[in-house]
């Protein structure tokens, strides 16, 4: 809801809150994980024909104190599309002798294909460490491993203090 056509100014407020506050409890795991702090930061582009910012984009704006980096969109993949393409984006990294830590944040993971197309275009294009922060997921309850997914979340307990990066 925080950007459809009636925009939630609430759904906007917690999906900001939510990301500042998973990077204030999280952003050391994510430096250990990728051996350094983000130095620049993406949103997946839009794969529908939206005029503007992503509002995703808008959003976090300079929230988070780093630049960003922008990316084309291959139009041969439609919004409808869940399977991987290495030529789906084109990041234009900056001009910089320094090395480029891209953070990527997505507001809702379904299949990964659209994070994983970005994150592998950005390697390509000479990030030195890429790495992904979603905020929703959607799961399809009908399809089969998805169903022990359900199960185990039946009851769900969310918790911000725990790590996605921690083991279970």
């Amino acid at each position: 809801m925080y950007k459809g056509a009636a925009r939630s100014e609430q759904a906007q407020r917690n999906l900001l809150a939510l990301l500042l506050l998973f990077l204030r409890d999280h952003i050391a795991c994510l430096t250990a994980r990728t051996g350094a702090p983000p130095t620049h930061v993406i949103t997946v582009p839009s794969t529908r024909v939206r005029p503007g910012v992503h509002p995703l984009t808008e959003l976090v704006g300079g929230q988070l104190r780093l630049p960003w980096i922008t990316s084309a969109v291959n139009p041969s993949y439609g919004p409808d599309d869940h399977d991987f393409h290495a030529d789906w984006f084109t990041p234009a990294l900056p001009q910089t002798p320094l090395p480029v830590h891209a953070l990527i944040i997505e507001d809702t993971w379904t299949t990964g294909a659209r994070v994983q197309s970005l994150a592998h275009a950005l390697k390509v294009a000479g990030a030195t460490s890429v790495a992904a922060i979603v905020l929703g997921r959607h799961v399809d309850p009908t399809y089969p491993p998805a169903k022990r997914l359900m199960s185990a979340i039946a009851d769900p307990v969310f918790d911000t203090s725990r790590c996605a990066a921690e083991a279970d």
